[in-house]
């Protein structure tokens, strides 16, 4: 009985030394919170970001007393980062710019209301942007998926993370941007940034960053639809029409924007995957969801077509495993592996465009005078096969394994241009793929209808070749050996009778001469002496200083940036006596068709032409200029004998710079030379445009030449500086005036008047009439436009001459601006 008890005091007595033990450790416990966690920071440590801008990225996971918002800090190098923070999810983000290409040190601090704080984020990453040639920069536009939101609301890397990576992989990648990507965001929404030139957390206006973009994402509608769900996830039947429409509307709107602003971007639009596959739905609602996505996809794959863009399908891609790639069945958004699986969508339809490495070679060698060897370096990704083409028809397939290709059964003395396109694991062509262009070798019997380099021929190797020529619209003189050819007097009227034209070649450039100006010169001589005449033509290459002390004077006299491609040619055509004399033809009754063949350099052929030598004034001045993309030429219209060169005019102002949204338009403008400067430095692109300036433009563009006639307008004066211009326009029925007696010159243009004087333009340049449409319809302000101006409006509108500012509005009594003006002609040209 003694020993019960003793045991029960001294269990007792334990409990009571434990109880006194623990009291001091609970207490010191209760007062020493650990703080605040910070987790799932982007970057990650000893990341590289390929981007000047990074977004920075935490989850601040509270422990208890809440987070003290006024303590949180984001450090980059020791420098505060301007942030914001959610506190429904936790997540804080930073903008941060203009950071150079190196290394970074990350830090983040945060307490709680308490005052305890978290242990300090540290970390370090790498900014690696290549501004190099041929780099591009990647845009993501979008929603969360753009974002990269997780299934547990935290902001981190998404798919557009994972398409920058494969894009730098293939060593293409500039610059990526994703600060314009933004959780919630509906279609909506990013017309309306785009529209109003939203500015981004790091400073960069959207415009600015969509005009410099070489490819951009768009994901978007998810929100649209999302905003339409009960609680319940259940959809009105009713609705699902109107949002169809609005979603795809929306989408189509966005497109147009950025069309306006870069022309040539790509863009990718994503398609919609099942996002609700896991959610506890009944039957009959994932019946209903399922039905809404396929129209959905159908939509925004007609918006692409219409547009230009390019659809990605991604709803196999997520659906290969629902389980792993959409893992919080409450949660629309994917995880890793899911961002992933829609990356390799989008990727297995971008990388066509680049497969090829930036230094992709195809050169030429053993070249004789029927055959060449190809040559050429392997494309990315791994290639199973490669397809040659001489221009544009197939030469050979071989195997992904094989780099070179013979080619025999070509013609002596003559340029082919060669290509080799890559089919890639995915089954797709590439479509940009090296090219060159190679000359055979001469031999001393050619067998095609080129007359040999000679420099006389007689009216029976004339007639002679005429014949040999066959069906050919014209027969060939090479004229490089010497310069020139002479030929009889009445080698025009042989030609009349056969229908041809003579082309005479020097070097890879010719001249196309019509029969009918060979006549007109022929006919200037008069008299026995001229009996016997002869035509002497002549294109000859001029190598000197002359030319390129005329190019620096241009530069200066422009202020613009003129670089020559090529050497200068000169073309002369004269009519000789027996005597000696010549006499020349001031101008040609019919267009003289000059071809340069351009030379591979660092030029921007958008901003080549050809131009002429002014010798009297010692200037430059712009004949015209059409490329030919597939064989590398360029070519115009003479109308009188001159020295010729190909350059570059590149253009700047100092008030567009080339983060303006017109910035490409007008200096593409300013080298076909239809638009100027208010001065040398300035453009000023928000001044209104008078009915003058419009239609001098117009004329510029259609390439209406003067014809000395004037018009009954009594405020236009004769020696006014656009007088020609409004008579040329007169002359072509696009301009009528206000009545019979005025035109208001000076008056700034309204943008339906604007709308009819494209529509006129457009059905000159043509000679088609547009077809009328009811697109106006869908501007709320449709009833301010004149009656006299509906059926053009609707017109411009229906052939995508013109647009609203937005979605919702004309504006019919709208000023235009210059830069609004550049647009429009822009437009009508490219049509």
């Amino acid at each position: 009985m003694k020993k019960h008890i003793v045991r029960v005091k001294w269990t007792l007595l334990l409990l009571l030394v434990l109880l006194v033990i623990q009291s001091p450790l609970n207490a010191f416990a209760a007062g020493s919170a650990t703080g605040p966690v910070i987790t799932n920071v982007t970057p990650a440590d000893h990341a590289t970001v390929y981007t000047s801008m990074p977004r920075i990225t935490a989850k601040l996971q509270d422990t208890g007393s809440g987070i003290n918002v006024a303590t949180i800090q984001v450090k980059v190098n020791g420098f505060a980062t301007p942030f914001q923070y959610n506190v429904n999810t936790g997540m804080v983000a930073a903008a941060t710019a203009g950071l150079p290409n190196g290394t970074y040190q990350l830090t983040i601090d945060v307490s709680d209301t308490a005052g305890s704080p978290a242990e300090q984020w540290k970390s370090m990453f790498s900014v690696s942007v290549d501004a190099g040639a041929g780099k591009i920069e990647y845009l993501a536009l979008g929603d969360s998926l753009a974002a990269g939101m997780s299934p547990y609301k935290i902001l981190g890397l998404g798919y557009t993370d994972m398409l920058a990576e494969n894009i730098h992989s293939f060593g293409y990648l500039g610059e990526f941007n994703k600060n314009h990507t933004y959780p919630g965001y509906t279609t909506q929404d990013v017309l309306n940034d785009i529209q109003n030139n939203a500015v981004a957390p790091n400073g960069k206006t959207i415009q600015q960053n969509i005009a410099s973009a070489g490819v951009i994402t768009l994901d978007v509608g998810a929100n649209d639809f999302i905003g339409q769900l009960s609680p319940a996830y259940s959809l009105d039947p009713n609705v699902v029409p109107a949002l169809i429409q609005q979603i795809s509307t929306n989408t189509g709107l966005i497109i147009s924007a950025v069309k306006q602003l870069n022309p040539t971007v790509n863009i990718y639009i994503m398609g919609y995957y099942d996002a609700f596959h896991n959610f506890p739905l009944t039957a009959l609602q994932k019946q209903q969801f399922t039905v809404v996505l396929d129209y959905l996809n159908q939509a925004l794959t007609g918006v692409a077509v219409q547009t230009g863009a390019i659809f990605v399908p991604t709803g196999a891609a997520v659906a290969a495993d629902y389980g792993n790639n959409l893992p919080n069945p409450l949660d629309i958004h994917p995880s890793e592996l899911g961002y992933r699986a829609i990356a390799d969508a989008f990727w297995n339809v971008m990388k066509t465009s680049y497969a090829w490495p930036l230094d992709s070679t195809l050169t030429a060698g053993s070249i004789a005078s029927s055959s060449l060897t190809l040559n050429w370096t392997s494309a990315n990704g791994g290639a199973s096969d490669y397809k040659i083409y001489n221009g544009t028809s197939e030469v050979a397939t071989v195997s992904g394994s094989v780099f070179n290709q013979q080619v025999n059964g070509l013609l002596s003395d003559t340029s082919y241009t060669f290509k080799v396109e890559a089919k890639l694991p995915n089954g797709l062509w590439t479509t940009n793929g090296p090219t060159i262009t190679a000359k055979t070798q001469a031999t001393s019997s050619s067998a095609d209808h080129t007359i040999p380099q000679i420099n006389q021929l007689t009216t029976k190797e004339i007639s002679d070749r005429i014949t040999s020529a066959g069906t050919s619209a014209a027969i060939t003189i090479d004229v490089t050996e010497y310069d020139d050819i002479r030929l009889p007097g009445t080698v025009g009227e042989l030609l009349q009778q056969a229908n041809k034209a003579l082309v005479i070649k020097s070097s890879g450039q010719s001249v196309t001469i019509p029969f009918s100006v060979l006549n007109d010169l022929s006919k200037l001589g008069s008299g026995d002496e001229w009996k016997a005449a002869q035509l002497k033509i002549s294109l000859k290459a001029i190598q000197g200083s002359t030319e390129g002390g005329l190019v620096s004077a241009a530069n200066l006299a422009s202020g613009a940036s003129i670089k020559q491609n090529g050497l200068l040619y000169e073309f002369d055509l004269t009519l000789e006596s027996t005597a000696g004399k010549t006499i020349r033809l001031d101008r040609y009754n019919a267009p003289v068709t000059l071809r340069y063949t351009l030379v591979s350099d660092n030029t921007d052929t958008s901003l080549l032409g050809i131009y002429y030598l002014n010798e009297s004034l010692k200037q430059w001045e712009y004949v015209g200029g059409k490329l030919g993309i597939a064989d590398g030429s360029i070519e115009t219209s003479l109308s009188h004998n001159s020295k010729y060169a190909v350059l570059e005019y590149k253009k700047t102002y100092k008030d567009v710079p080339a983060d303006h949204w017109a910035f490409h338009t007008i200096q593409r403008l300013s080298a076909i030379h239809v638009i100027e400067g208010v001065n040398s430095q300035q453009f000023n692109p928000a001044q209104t445009t008078t009915r003058a300036q419009f239609v001098t433009m117009l004329v510029h563009a259609l390439g209406i030449q003067p014809t000395g006639a004037h018009t009954a307008f009594t405020d236009v004066s004769e020696g006014a500086w656009y007088s020609e211009a409004i008579a040329g326009a007169v002359q072509a029925g696009i301009i009528k005036g206000f009545d019979e007696r005025h035109f208001v010159p000076n008056v700034t243009i309204t943008r339906e008047q604007m709308a009819i004087l494209l529509v006129r333009a457009y059905e000159y340049k043509t000679g088609k009439l547009l077809e009328t449409s009811d697109m106006l319809l869908q501007y709320k302000d449709a009833d301010q436009v004149s009656s006299w101006a509906q059926t053009e409006v609707n017109k411009a509108l229906g052939a995508e001459l013109m647009q609203g500012p937005d979605k919702n509005t004309f504006v019919p009594n709208g000023l235009t601006v210059r830069a609004e003006a550049a647009q429009a002609i822009y437009n009508l040209i490219e049509k």
